[in-house]
């Protein structure tokens, strides 16, 4: 009997940790690879357990170890980007929002804990949000702002220059397409809220049944839980109906996936397997073609202003197709002296049409330290580390271009443009009626990687009803509707095309997440930051009520 006793004091000892590795678990789960998206809405019980059991040094060690796990794992195709610190600055960031978001929750339960107890009548043994809860609304406000909490430092991975929206619970649904429709209204950051706050909920209701043997207090949480999700799902359902009534002209949009390294000396090699692919698709007359970002991986206008050789060819072939070809490439606009070039280098997409360069659209959001490093003065060492680990150093284009396919018109995202919502909206108000990413994730060599990001794009179709078409190297190739529904796609890392009949959306269409963008999180913010003034000012006011009555 003793023996048993130690055992069952140790692991109450070391529960924390136990529960913290099973959110590092469950978050992987849940996210593709592989991808299991109902882990979603319990992934974080175990964690935000151990956020509303235990001190701050236990909930810091366990946000350490919850997002170092799940983080190593989840971005380990990471460590086969241009340098070999990229894999731990990933995590080390991610960990960061982490633990953010881990003070913020626990803060706003001992804040809650102080605000609801008037009398000093609490059992020391409970936690603080059960020791004489006022009310059942209480309760719910209490998990409505932690959830609020968790959220806002998912939005901060969504601005500046570190941007990085991976790891944001909402984009682990995006299969799901009932759930995915209210994406047109609040972007991602519906399906957020509503996933951080189920896992909220159940953590606070197993809390609650452990320590008192009742789930009471939690009741009105589950209601209101119940309550969204069934909206959700109906608005999900009407806009599916929508879909099915919908007639939409349609464009053939042909996509080459080369699969091949462009910075590879077989240049000649290279073009010619796209050249290939694409006289193979012309078979089906396609009204466009695709080639991946980097597919044309040299400053095209600059040599083909000198006679390069294959700056010729791809002028030539694009001049004997008969249709609009689109390819990834780069732009410079300087000069070239002594073997160095002087200028300013873009990620650019070059549209051909009717035999001649029509339109060149400049990537926007660079790659922080991959393409850009804009501090290079205040920080010149990192500038000399991305040098010698061979990152670009591009200017950000500033125009939100719209082509003129002949016949229908389109907006491209370059990369991983097409993670940002706030970024893709801004291209809606010159009436587009399809988007195109064109990008290059085959150097990470990773089945994860591709569908992370592809994953993400999901939404972009949703929130602005716009279709969705990637040219990738190595994929995610695919076509996916304005509804995000995937039309078809290609194998990851073949070298194959793919020809798709394509939905085309009215281009002065809009949505009121494009009209509003992501004023959901920013609306919760100013309420949350109003909740902490007053309590802040409540505070402040009970301690000089205390002053006087002494």
């Amino acid at each position: 009997m003793s023996a048993l006793a130690n055992r069952f004091s140790l692991f109450k000892r070391i529960e924390w940790i136990l529960l913290s590795l099973l959110s590092a678990l469950l978050l992987n789960l849940a996210f593709p690879y592989p991808g299991y998206s109902l882990f979603a809405w319990i992934c974080l019980v175990p964690f935000f357990i151990v956020i509303m059991t235990q001190t701050l040094k236990r909930v810091f060690l366990g946000a350490i170890i919850t997002g170092i796990a799940f983080n190593v794992v989840y971005l380990i195709w990471m460590k086969e980007y241009k340098h070999p610190a990229t894999l731990s600055g990933g995590v080390f960031l991610q960990l960061l929002y982490f633990l953010f978001a881990a003070f913020l929750f626990w803060m706003l339960r001992r804040l809650l804990d102080d605000f609801r107890s008037q009398d000093g009548r609490r059992s020391p043994k409970s936690p603080g949000f059960l020791r004489e809860p006022r009310s059942l609304g209480i309760m719910v406000i209490s998990a409505l702002l932690c959830t609020t909490a968790w959220l806002l430092v998912d939005y901060l991975k969504t601005i500046g220059y570190l941007a990085f929206p991976w790891g944001i619970l909402g984009y682990s649904q995006y299969k799901n397409l009932l759930l995915i429709q209210s994406a047109r209204l609040f972007g991602v950051w519906g399906i957020d809220f509503v996933l951080l706050f189920s896992n909220v909920t159940i953590a606070s209701l197993l809390v609650e049944l452990r320590e008192t043997g009742r789930w009471r207090g939690s009741r009105g949480n589950l209601m209101l839980l119940a309550c969204a999700v069934l909206l959700i799902l109906l608005f999900g359902a009407r806009e599916l109906e929508v879909e099915k009534k919908q007639e939409l002209r349609k464009a053939r949009i042909a996509l080459i996936q080369g699969n091949l390294d462009p910075w590879s000396p077989q240049l000649t090699e290279n073009i010619q397997v796209g050249i290939e692919l694409t006289r193979m698709a012309m078979e089906q007359d396609p009204d466009l073609v695709v080639w991946s970002e980097s597919s044309v991986p040299f400053p095209y206008e600059y040599y083909l202003a000198r006679g390069e050789k294959h700056a010729l060819r791809i002028q030539q072939f694009a001049q004997s197709l008969g249709r609009p070809l689109l390819f990834g490439s780069i732009e410079f606009d300087g000069i070239l002296e002594n073997g160095e070039y002087s200028g300013d280098f873009y990620n650019v997409a070059i549209l051909y049409r009717k035999g001649r360069l029509a339109d060149v659209y400049r990537k926007i959001h660079l790659v922080p330290f991959g393409e850009w490093f804009p501090y290079e003065r205040l920080f010149p060492f990192v500038s000399l580390i991305l040098e010698k680990a061979g990152a670009g150093d591009f200017t950000p284009g500033t125009e939100y271009v719209v082509f003129d396919m002949e016949g229908f018109t389109a907006s491209v995202l370059i990369c991983f443009e097409d993670v940002f919502g706030n970024l893709t909206r801004m291209f809606i108000p010159h009436n587009p009626e399809l988007f195109i990413n064109v990008t290059n994730d085959a150097w990470t060599g990773s089945e994860k990687a591709e569908v992370q990001h592809f994953s993400i794009s999901v939404f972009r179709t949703v929130e602005t009803r716009r279709s969705l078409v990637r040219a990738a190297n190595g994929g995610v190739t695919v076509c996916v509707n304005p509804y995000g529904r995937i039309i078809d796609s290609l194998p990851l890392f073949t070298s194959d095309y793919l020809v798709c009949d394509v939905p085309l959306q009215e281009g002065n269409m809009t949505t009121l997440y494009v009209r509003w963008g992501d004023f959901f999180p920013k609306w919760l913010g100013v309420i949350f930051l109003a909740f902490l003034l007053a309590l802040g000012v409540k505070k402040v006011i009970d301690r000089k009520k205390k002053k006087n009555i002494m």
